[in-house]
C-alpha cells in the first residue's frame, strides 16, 4: 500500500483530506500548540494518517538553513547547544516538545532531517547513537533523511543498528537496504512539476514495499493528485 501526500497543507485541510490520505507535518521550523494539533487531528479522516516533523533545534544549529524561530529566541550561548543530537538541554526540551506534538497529532511516524553540515565523524556519531538509544519512542517509527553527501553506505549502517526507516530521494538518492517501509521525499525546485519521468522512477521505486510518498514543491498538491492517479486505486490509499 502506497500513501501520497505532501509536506504541509499546501491547500485547506477539508479539501486536502477529501483527496489524500496522508501529510507530514511541516513543523521543522515550529510546533503549533497541542490544542492546533488535536484539531489538526479531528481533521484526519478514517483512513488517513499524519507523519510530524521533528523540531529542527534536535538537529539543525544556529547556522544551518532552517533552524527554527524558537530556537532563534535563546540566547546565543543556547542556540549554540542545538543541533547535531547534542547532549544537551535544549535538545532534549526539544525532543520531548516533538514528542509531546506527536502525541497530540496522533502520528505514528516522526521524521527527523540532518542538514548537509550533519556530517559522519566519531563525535556527531555518539551523539546521534546516544540520542536514538535513549529517546524513548514508544510505538512511534523514526525516519532518517540525511542531506549532507558523505554518508555513503554509512547511512545504511547506522539506520539498521539505530531502528531508523532512511527516506530517501528516488529522483537522486538510491533506496535504502531495507526496512517495514520505504519514505520518499522527492525535493523539486519550488517552482518545479514532477513529469511524466520523474512520476514513473517514483512509481518504480514503490513496487514491492508499502511506501509513504511526501511532495514539498510549489505545485504539490496537484502533482500528488497526479501520482495517486498514476499509482491507481489498488495500491494507494
Amino acid at each position: 500500500m502506497i500513501r501520497v501526500g505532501c509536506a504541509g497543507y499546501p491547500i485547506g485541510r477539508d479539501r486536502y483530506w477529501r483527496s489524500l490520505s496522508f501529510v507530514e507535518t511541516d513543523t521543522g521550523k515550529g510546533l503549533p500548540r497541542l490544542e492546533t494539533l488535536g484539531q489538526w487531528r479531528a481533521d484526519i479522516p478514517v483512513g488517513g494518517e499524519a507523519a510530524l516533523q521533528a523540531l529542527r533545534s534536535i538537529t539543525h544549529g544556529p547556522d544551518d538553513r532552517g533552524f527554527p524561530a524558537s530556537g532563534r529566541k535563546l540566547p546565543k550561548n543556547r542556540q549554540a547547544l542545538c543541533g547535531a543530537f547534542r547532549e544537551s538541554l535544549e535538545v532534549h526540551e526539544a525532543w520531548m516538545a516533538t514528542k509531546a506534538a506527536a502525541e497530540a497529532l496522533g502520528a505514528k511516524i516522526v521524521v527527523f532531517e540532518t542538514p548537509a553540515s550533519f556530517q559522519p565523524g566519531s563525535d556527531r556519531l555518539r551523539d546521534m547513537y546516544k540520542f536514538f538509544k535513549n529517546a524513548a519512542r514508544g510505538k512511534l517509527c523514526f525516519v532518517w533523511h540525511p542531506r549532507g553527501s558523505e554518508w555513503g553506505n554509512l547511512e545504511d549502517k547506522v539506520c539498521a543498528e539505530l531502528g531508523l526507516i532512511r527516506a530517501f530521494d528516488p529522483l537522486r538518492q538510491r533506496p535504502p537496504a531495507k526496512g517495514a517501509f520505504l519514505y520518499m521525499r522527492p525535493l523539486m525546485a519550488r517552482m518545479g512539476v514532477l513529469g511524466v519521468d520523474n512520476m514513473a522512477t517514483i512509481s518504480a521505486a514503490a513496487a514491492d514495499i508499502p511506501a509513504y510518498i511526501a511532495l514539498s514543491h510549489r505545485a504539490s498538491f496537484r502533482d500528488a493528485e497526479r501520482l495517486k492517479d498514476l499509482l491507481g486505486p489498488k495500491r494507494t490509499r
